[in-house]
């Protein structure tokens, strides 16, 4: 790698993400994830800073999405990597979060809402995202459609979003 190189490299981004259930619900939150800003329903989760080990991350960002705190994650629920011009090797990691604490009270401003849902309503909700990358792993994965561990492949050029492979 020339130091040219070096100089343009865009940082990868890593995201974790929680899988929080009471009962028969699971917890959603609302913040601008569709085209134009549109405020959508997703799962919480966020960035990996560096220096971080994603359940350290994981358990940081969802203190802050939902004010809950949490255990260590009990599994991995899914894996998303996404190629895309913007974000090249993008990677996202799922987990079960069985062990949890506190109310719901955010503490990050890009967070309008949280809440649980029933498995239809929450469904639904996520059935709106715009991006198969976002929408495909969860959905599948809640549904049982896609076995618990599954990683999904994306390759996003343009307005073109190619799911490449799935395991």
């Amino acid at each position: 790698m020339t130091a040219e190189e070096a100089k343009d490299a865009i940082p990868r981004v890593q995201l974790v993400i929680g899988i929080i259930r009471r009962g028969d619900e699971i917890l959603l939150v609302r913040e601008s994830l569709g085209a134009d800003g549109a405020l959508l329903w997703s799962l919480p989760g966020g960035g990996v800073e560096d220096g971080e080990l994603l359940h350290e991350a994981l358990r940081r960002e969802l203190e802050e999405e939902t004010g809950l705190l949490i255990g260590d994650p009990a599994r991995t629920a899914f894996l998303v990597h996404v190629d895309s011009e913007r974000h090249p090797s993008a990677l996202a990691a799922a987990f079960e979060v069985e062990q949890w604490s506190g109310d719901l009270t955010p503490q990050d401003g890009d967070i309008e809402q949280v809440a649980f849902f029933s498995m239809p309503d929450a469904l639904e909700l996520l059935g709106e995202l715009d991006s198969a990358a976002q929408r495909e792993p969860i959905v599948g994965y809640l549904t049982g459609a896609a076995a618990p561990g599954a990683t999904w492949l994306y390759r996003n050029r343009g307005k073109k979003e190619t799911l490449v492979a799935r395991w």
